[in-house]
């Protein structure tokens, strides 16, 4: 039988357009027709191979919850997914297991088989708490309020569960159930901040504000409070914010929460505060340079006892007067009397002064970084303790690749033992220097060490594009588990540009790895499970809009879970964009944007992800509507686009196109190498904004055709919605299609 050629992920994406125009045209047959067409692809799925991977997971917890996901695929496709699932309904199970089936089950669509099943969880508590959480994650809401209230006997997991349902109500549009909940939670921390998550009125604030005196612990209290500030800058009351700020018990509390309104663009928070007492915040100083006081800041930050956090203070001020407080000389003057001031210090045994030279060597100028990290090593020497001096040498790479010394960097790396060669692979990674990377990989003597910079590398290919080097990378990698990873990142990129059979011979060869692997093996399996399914569900994962792709994305309801789990990503860079992704899904809750960039933006500040972060930073900030971070970090980062990284790029022009800037963001595809990406972004936003006929020249312009089909088929999506349903067909119809080519 002949191999059904699968439809490319553009090609789908053009389907989903067309067939939504065919529907606001009234022509149902043809609009289901194309759907259809869509839907066929995503049917196409590897559920034989998937069942065996999954199957192949020895813990049975973990393989119960891998068929879960097969059984959801296969539900999602209109197929009976009972006979997955079945061997275990009857199986003599432990507490974990039940659970694991109960929420498999859950995730098949079958809730009272799930319902059964966790009634034989011989803890009653516990099990119906599991059961209710997995409800909440699959977005049966109704289920799992009942279940919280009426089977959840433990009242602390029922007031959680019943606060995750109204969260999850409140970021759905549904405000008015998610207060009604409130009234069964009687914990005052968790009632606050459901009340708060509901909040549309001030009105309705103030009754988040009033639970907070019922919060015992005082900390919880603050941070409370220090949420509630946020949601009254974001309602338009800049003064009950304050309020709240006022209210905060801890001197500690109340800076931080004035730093944070300040950085939410309401400087006033900060004069609001008492004079600074010890131990004074490093990030106070540059609140202040940042609302304009830079005397102040200065004056504050030269009162800090400890020199390393003065110089850290120091440090974000003159970064600060640098971007507009005050002339660029004068943040150059601060780090110069720094500079001065470090080389001279004794720093004998304190690898805090180490930290510190290395810090100001990445903000300082070239010549007097070379200066600086040459003082670093010479005082590794003096550290009494081994482990502070690895600390150090893997530092000292670390910095000097930032710096550009990567002839220094090779010497210290090639001379040290245990080697700090994959630290300093994972900062050429860092920076996108795959190629200077991958050389020094092969320098590593372990195999095992080696292996994992090798994996580290292939993932950053596939992620940047270079599916192809990426490809012939992970084949080259020796040891079972890291070989296993890298394939699978590659063929999630080769599954996300719509190559199917490459994406499904990468998947064999990581199947083969996996089951070779020492360690982690189930893991290993699970994920080829996900895998292998991703290839069947292809619209979800393609989809540029977030609405569409609600299947990947956390439930609102899971927000501090999200947070969480973003935040136990080892990678600097991947942590911060999945923190930037969970902003912008959770968009359309202004109230809690705020909390999660501010993670983000601390990530930033780490100098070997500052620039791919603040790209993303960027993107993330326009998006979601904080017009000025977003051009102040895209005005930073566009001074000299040749040293951004080609996502970087593509992050770049999404920003400015979502900030109106279109012809900044095209000149931005000028020799880039995702060009065709960054002008398909343009033509969208332009289509989206009502200028079609500039959105279609553009779309013309795309060297790939079925690029172009797409971008041409949004555009008619967004004339069918303004109401212009002739001009709409005329695109998508081949008969009068012509001007769209």
């Amino acid at each position: 039988m002949q191999e059904k050629t699968p439809v490319p992920v553009t090609r789908i994406r053009t389907l989903d357009a067309s067939a939504e125009v065919l529907a606001l045209s009234g022509d149902y047959d043809a609009a289901v027709a194309k759907l259809d067409a869509a839907r066929s692809t995503a049917v196409i799925c590897p559920i034989d191979r998937a069942l065996r991977a999954a199957n192949a997971v020895e813990r049975l917890e973990d393989r119960i919850r891998a068929l879960g996901s097969v059984a959801r695929a296969l539900s999602r496709a209109g197929r009976h997914t009972r006979p997955i699932l079945d061997p275990y309904i009857e199986a003599d199970l432990s507490s974990s297991g039940l659970r694991a089936l109960a929420e498999a089950l859950i995730m098949a669509g079958d809730l009272d088989a799930a319902a059964s099943v966790a009634g034989r969880d011989p803890d009653p508590s516990w099990g119906w708490d599991a059961f209710a959480h997995s409800l909440i994650r699959a977005g049966h809401l109704d289920h799992a309020q009942a279940t919280a209230r009426l089977l959840i006997p433990n009242r602390p997991r029922r007031n959680l569960a019943l606060l995750l349902v109204a969260q999850e109500l409140a970021g759905s549009q549904r405000a008015d159930e998610a207060r009604k909940i409130v009234e069964h939670i009687t914990d005052p921390a968790h009632r606050s901040r459901a009340l708060r998550h509901a909040a549309r009125t001030a009105e309705q604030l103030d009754r988040a504000q009033v639970a907070t005196w019922g919060i015992t612990n005082s900390s919880t209290r603050d941070t409370e409070l220090l949420a509630l500030a946020t949601a009254w800058i974001e309602l338009g009351h800049p003064d009950r914010a304050a309020a709240a700020v006022e209210s905060i018990a801890s001197s500690a509390g109340r800076v931080r929460a004035a730093i944070t309104l300040a950085r939410l663009g309401h400087p006033a928070a900060l004069e609001a505060l008492p004079p600074a007492a010890a131990p004074i915040d490093p990030d106070l100083p540059a609140a202040l340079a940042q609302a304009g006081r830079p005397d102040e800041a200065l004056a504050l930050a030269n009162t800090i006892p400890s020199a390393y956090h003065r110089q850290q203070a120091l440090i974000r001020v003159a970064r600060a007067m640098d971007d507009g407080t005050r002339a660029p000389a004068d943040g150059t003057r601060v780090l110069d009397d720094l500079v001065t001031a470090a080389l001279s210090a004794d720093g004998e045994d304190d690898i805090r002064h180490l930290y510190a030279l290395t810090e100001l060597a990445l903000a300082a100028r070239p010549d007097q970084a070379a200066a600086l990290l040459e003082r670093a090593e010479s005082l590794i020497p003096t550290l009494y303790e081994e482990e502070e001096r690895l600390e150090a040498w893997r530092l000292l790479v670390q910095a000097l690749a930032r710096a550009g010394l990567l002839d220094r960097a090779d010497a210290v790396a090639a001379r040290r033992w245990p080697s700090p060669w994959p630290d300093l692979v994972r900062t050429l990674c860092d920076l996108g220097a795959y190629d200077q990377a991958q050389d020094r990989a092969r320098s590593i003597p372990d195999p095992g060490r080696r292996s994992w910079a090798l994996h580290r590398i292939a993932a950053a290919h596939a992620q940047s594009g270079r599916t192809a080097e990426a490809e012939s990378l992970a084949r080259t990698i020796e040891e079972p588990e890291p070989r296993a990873k890298a394939l699978l990142a590659v063929a999630r990129a080769r599954t996300a540009e719509g190559h199917l059979n490459l994406a499904l011979e990468l998947l064999d060869d990581a199947e083969a790895a996996a089951l070779a692997a020492p360690a982690n093996r189930d893991k290993l399996l699970s994920e080829l499970t996900d895998s292998l399914l991703a290839v069947g569900h292809l619209p979800q994962l393609a989809s540029l809009d977030q609405s569409i792709a609600v299947g990947h994305l956390p439930l609102p309801a899971s927000l501090d879970q999200s947070i969480a789990a973003a935040l136990d990503i080892p990678d600097r860079l991947e942590q911060c964009r999945a923190l930037a992704s969970l902003a912008e899904a959770y968009a359309g809750r202004t109230e809690t944007i705020a909390q999660i960039l501010l993670h983000a933006e601390a990530i930033s500040s780490a100098p070997e992800v500052r620039l791919p972060c603040q790209a993303r930073l960027a993107r993330a900030w326009a998006t979601t509507g904080d017009t000025r971070r977003a051009t102040t970090a895209l005005d930073d980062l566009l001074a000299d686009p040749s040293r951004l990284p080609a996502q970087s790029l593509v992050d770049a022009a999404h920003a400015l196109t979502t900030l109106g800037d279109a012809d900044r963001a095209l000149s931005l595809a000028i020799g880039a190498r995702h060009a065709s990406e960054i002008i398909a972004t343009v033509a969208l936003h332009l289509a989206k904004s009502g200028d079609s006929s500039r959105a279609l020249e553009l779309a013309r312009s795309l060297p790939d055709a079925e690029m172009r089909e797409w971008v041409v088929a949004e555009t008619a999506r967004e004339l069918a919605l303004a109401g212009d349903l002739q001009r709409a067909l005329s695109l998508i119809r081949p008969a009068d299609s012509a001007d769209s080519r």
